[in-house]
C-alpha cells in the first residue's frame, strides 16, 4: 500500500473514532435538553392509553408481555394479533400507546417520530419504565414475570431502556428518583433500529434479559445488517440471545394490516414462523426450568 493510501486509511479511521466519541456527548446533550418530568408524571400522561388484555383461561397474576409499538404510532389489529399469540402462551398483553398521548396522529408521527425530530429512544425509554411502574399497580399481572417487546422504534426504545443503570443514568425526560425497577425476564425485539443515536451502540445492557431477535433481511427503513452484527456480538460474549434473520423480508413484514401502497411488504410465510418463535420463546420462559 502507497504512503497516500496508507494516510487516507489513517484518516478515515481517525474521522471514524471521532464520530464514535463525539456521538455519546450529543446524546448525553440532548438528554439533557430533553424537559423533565416524574415518573409519575410519566405514567399519569400514558395511562390512559394502555389496553391490557388477559387470557380467557387461567387465574391472574398472569405473566404479561408489555407492547411497544413502532415510530407510526397504535395499529390496534397488528398488537391485537400479538396479544392473542401472548394469550395463547398464558402471558397477558400490555399495549402501551406513546404517540397518542403526545397528540401524534399517524401523519404526524410519520413526519416527527419517524424522522427523529421527537420522542428518541433514551428518552421513549422513560414510558418503558412508566409503564412497568403501573404494571406493578394492576393485581391481574405477574410483575416478577415481565417481557418487553418491542416493533422497529419501540425495540429502540427498549434497547436504550436496558442499557440504564438508574444510578448515573435514566431515561430522557426523567428526574431521577429513589425507584427500583423490576427485573425483565425476556426482550422481543422485530425489526429494531440499531444505528446513530441509538445508546446500545455505546452503553452495555444493564438487565441481561433472554432476548429474541427477529430481523428483516432486506430492511429499507433500518440497517438490517447493523443489528445482526450487534447481535452477534452478544450471542459471542455469551449472553442469552437467539436471533432469526428472515432474507428478503422487508421492514413490517409482519403486519397484514398495511396500507395499501405498502402491503407487499407483508410475507405470511416469515409472520408464521414468527408467530412460532414469539409464542415458543413466552412459553420457555415461563416453564418450572427456566425459574
Amino acid at each position: 500500500m502507497k504512503r497516500w493510501q496508507i494516510f487516507l486509511v489513517a484518516l478515515a479511521a481517525a474521522a471514524a473514532l471521532l464520530a464514535w466519541k463525539r456521538e455519546p456527548a450529543m446524546m448525553a446533550y440532548v438528554a439533557g435538553k430533553t424537559p423533565k418530568t416524574s415518573l409519575d408524571e410519566r405514567a399519569a400522561l400514558i395511562a390512559d392509553a394502555i389496553e391490557v388484555r388477559l387470557p380467557e383461561a387461567g387465574e391472574g397474576p398472569f405473566p404479561v408481555v408489555l407492547q411497544f409499538h413502532g415510530c407510526a404510532g397504535i395499529r390496534a389489529p397488528f398488537h391485537h394479533q400479538w396479544a392473542d399469540v401472548a394469550n395463547r402462551a398464558g402471558y397477558a398483553a400490555m399495549i402501551v400507546d406513546s404517540n397518542g398521548p403526545r397528540g401524534y396522529s399517524r401523519e404526524a408521527s410519520l413526519d416527527v417520530v419517524c424522522d427523529g425530530k421527537a420522542l428518541l429512544g433514551q428518552e421513549r425509554a422513560g414510558d418503558v419504565l412508566a409503564a412497568l411502574h403501573l404494571a406493578k399497580a394492576n393485581p391481574d399481572l405477574d410483575t416478577e414475570q415481565i417481557v418487553l417487546a418491542g416493533w422497529s422504534h419501540g425495540g429502540w426504545s427498549i434497547m436504550d431502556y436496558l442499557t440504564m443503570d438508574f444510578k448515573g443514568l435514566w431515561p430522557a425526560g426523567l428526574k431521577p428518583a429513589d425507584h427500583a425497577p423490576p427485573q425483565v425476564a425476556g426482550a422481543i425485539l422485530f425489526y429494531p433500529y440499531c444505528g446513530t443515536g441509538a445508546l446500545s451502540r455505546f452503553r452495555k445492557w444493564s438487565q441481561k434479559p433472554k432476548v429474541l431477535a427477529l430481523i428483516a433481511g432486506a430492511d429499507t427503513i433500518v440497517n438490517a445488517d447493523e443489528c445482526v452484527a450487534y447481535f452477534q456480538n452478544r450471542e459471542q460474549a455469551g449472553d442469552p440471545v437467539s436471533m432469526t434473520v428472515y432474507p428478503g423480508a422487508e421492514h413490517v413484514f409482519d403486519d397484514p394490516f398495511l396500507e395499501t401502497e405498502y402491503i407487499s411488504w407483508y410475507n405470511e410465510e416469515y409472520l408464521k414462523d414468527a408467530m412460532g418463535r414469539y409464542e415458543a420463546f413466552l412459553r420457555r420462559l415461563n416453564s418450572p426450568a427456566a425459574q
